[in-house]
């Protein structure tokens, strides 16, 4: 894959990882969380930096595959056949890459997820300038849903909604919203924000 240096601007060939199978390969998992997997050392200036690019993740364990797309066109259809109780999702960010891994290998409703993230969302702001939240962690101890969100000038702030919020959201959820199998669905705060209105149509 060609790909531009960002400081010297050199173009280089690179051998990048553009699919992921993390049961045959466990220890990649910790790499797509620290990003070691997209870091490129560019062989003419020496630099390092972050390459994004393609990447599909599949985890046979836990029955989902996330598919990283940052391209400008649309992604290609999948080359095989959907595979029963599979839940696929298309992300374009390595944060939202990230944290949709964190979300379904831990058996998580993603859809719920991202509403909460909505509300919340419009809670922190009337105080802060959030310009991105994101899932960290489940509690087991508390039952909190913690959540980071990055503030306009770089810094980050933890906030946490109860499990309870969860549980009442995710019965409306799987009740009245159908997500298709078959295709990689995008599920982030655009799609809740109109989950959320269908929502409240429906009462």
């Amino acid at each position: 894959m060609i790909i531009t240096c960002p400081h010297c601007q050199a173009e280089h060939d690179y051998k990048v990882i553009d699919h992921i199978n993390i049961d045959r390969n466990p220890e990649l998992r910790a790499k797509v969380q620290d990003l070691s997997c997209f870091r490129i050392k560019c062989p003419n200036c020496g630099e390092t930096a972050l390459a994004v690019h393609p990447c599909l993740y599949h985890d046979m364990s836990n029955q989902f595959m996330v598919w990283l797309w940052p391209e400008q066109d649309k992604a290609p259809k999948a080359e095989f056949d959907p595979l029963a109780g599979y839940r696929l999702r298309i992300v374009d960010s390595l944060n939202g890459f990230r944290e949709k891994i964190t979300i379904l290998e831990h058996g998580l409703d993603d859809r719920t997820i991202e509403i909460m993230k909505l509300l919340l969302f419009s809670q922190l702001n009337r105080d802060l300038d959030v310009v991105e939240l994101l899932f960290h962690e489940y509690d087991e101890r508390t039952g909190d849903f913690r959540f980071v969100a990055v503030l306009s000038d770089g810094a980050e702030q933890y906030a946490a909604m109860p499990g309870a919020a969860y549980q009442r959201l995710h019965e409306d959820v799987d009740a009245y919203l159908y997500t298709p199998g078959g295709e990689f669905a995008r599920i982030d705060m655009q799609w809740a924000q109109q989950a959320l209105e269908l929502l409240h149509e429906l009462g």
